[in-house]
């Protein structure tokens, strides 16, 4: 049994539900709220632990005291333009990508929707709570009104309040405010008054360290960036736009995007994803490339997916060992995280290795990541396709450059097929043929390979020295109030 200053749970395991008892005053402060997720138990636990830290004579600021601003832009309403009369858009989940990339382009938006570095930006809907620093690349967006902004003081601790706020008790402070019955929200003055203890050693110790993770991922983010860009001009390859397909109806066609095709091209699929235009453009300017030559993807990898499992989850992160799903691959660090027994049946099916690449293959088709030294040995859903890339025929790093850039990504979408959950098969087949371009300069793909392998790498260096801070902080205040 868990019990706490005026709260009484019950173990879950003798009982289906929780429930407790509160004292009136935390009813009756604040929001007075009656929802039961206000007073959950981490909740509760980081009320105590702030209460105690209090009576130790600790300094306590709220985040509003300790930032210039704390806001979100309001609702606007979006109007979608092409690529070269706009400026490029992106939702929460796009930003909280390793490398964030807009599919879709605005104009007339409003002034203060754009944002600038080193800002704190906190998700306000649905997956509540992710936090993000934002950096020269994030500011060449238009970011969507869904994410809290916090602009913190010039000489401000924006690592060190980062790292809190993604602590335990920052994330039961920060979640315990969301509202709504289908789509979770919460408001800039639910963050503006999260209790934060300001303790300058401590302050300053994560603050350094924060600071130099947030440079490993910029730094690891450019590195993509460049290793895409040499792609695309070691190669003779010209960046693909949507607007080159040509459809019926010119502008009212785009919009349904209707298109002919012979007979003799159909191979057997009816589905006009397989023939889109852009895939067949895609293709031919493959086709085109003197530099490289074309080779089947399983002409330089093996392509697998394991078969779907039960799944015996555990609390204990050290019982267990991390499972990636999906939505987790393309993310700057992975979010909510989930654990396998390590006793679990046949779990080695599903662990992945150094230098393979794991891609999406049910629901969002052709997000991957490259596995590399702090991912090896993790495990991975059955809905992702594992390709071990052939190593003396193709340079793992230059695979995951090329099946990342636009070119992997339309021929992707190409193999599609379901009704309702997207799919490309869970035996991997139709991955096997996807045209890879091979660089007949094996410098060139070598080069290229080398800078997303020290990109991985830098993204993983920092999402390990971040956790190390948040447990820092967790362990300092703990040790500080007990």
């Amino acid at each position: 049994m868990d019990k706490g200053k005026g709260y009484d749970l019950m173990d879950t395991m003798e009982v289906p539900f929780h429930y407790f008892e509160l004292e009136t005053h935390w009813v009756n402060e604040e929001e007075k709220r009656f929802d039961a997720r206000f007073y959950d138990k981490d909740v509760i636990a980081a009320r105590l632990l702030i209460e105690r830290l209090t009576r130790k004579k600790a300094g306590i600021e709220t985040v509003k005291e300790l930032s210039k601003d704390v806001f979100w832009p309001g609702r606007f309403k979006r109007r979608y333009v092409s690529r070269d009369k706009g400026k490029p858009f992106i939702m929460p989940s796009e930003a909280m990508m390793f490398l964030p990339k807009s599919k879709k382009f605005i104009t007339n938006y409003p002034e203060n929707v754009e944002i600038d570095r080193d800002w704190l930006l906190i998700t306000r809907s649905g997956s509540v709570g992710r936090i993000l620093i934002s950096n020269d690349l994030l500011k060449k967006f238009v970011l969507s009104d869904d994410l809290i902004r916090i602009i913190p003081h010039d000489k401000g601790y924006f690592g060190y309040l980062y790292a809190y706020l993604n602590t335990w008790m920052g994330q039961a402070f920060l979640v315990k405010d969301q509202y709504g019955a289908t789509v979770k929200h919460i408001e800039p003055h639910h963050v503006a008054g999260i209790p934060v203890p300001v303790i300058s050693s401590l302050m300053e110790r994560v603050e350094e360290k924060i600071l130099n993770a947030h440079k490993l991922r910029e730094d690891a983010q450019s590195l993509l960036i460049k290793a895409e860009e040499m792609l695309y001009s070691k190669l003779a390859l010209p960046k693909i736009d949507e607007e080159e397909a040509k459809y019926f109806g010119n502008e009212l066609g785009r919009v349904i995007k209707s298109f002919e095709i012979s007979s003799s091209d159909l191979e057997l699929r009816l589905d006009a994803s397989y023939h889109a235009p852009i895939a067949q453009i895609s293709i031919n300017n493959l086709k085109k490339a003197k530099t490289g030559k074309i080779v089947r993807l399983v002409d330089v990898a093996e392509t697998f997916v394991p078969p779907r499992f039960k799944r015996a989850y555990v609390k204990n992160p050290s019982d267990g060992v991390p499972l990636l799903q999906g939505s987790h691959v393309n993310q700057i660090k992975p979010q909510d995280l989930k654990f396998l027994w390590r006793k679990m049946k046949e779990l080695d099916k599903y662990v992945v290795k150094k230098n393979w690449i794991i891609v999406t293959c049910s629901g969002t088709i052709g997000r991957l990541s490259l596995v590399m030294d702090f991912w090896d040995g993790w495990t991975a859903t059955n809905h992702l396709l594992r390709i071990i890339p052939d190593e003396n025929e193709i340079h793992p790093g230059y695979l995951t450059a090329y099946l990342l850039a636009s070119y992997g990504q339309i021929l992707f979408q190409k193999l599609i097929y379901g009704g309702v959950v997207d799919e490309i098969g869970e035996a991997g087949e139709l991955f096997n043929e996807i045209p890879v371009l091979k660089p007949k300069d094996e410098k060139i793909e070598k080069h290229i390979g080398n800078l997303v392998f020290e990109a991985y790498s830098k993204r993983d260096e920092a999402n390990k020295i971040e956790d190390d801070c948040t447990s820092i902080i967790e362990q300092e205040l703990e040790k500080l109030a007990a």
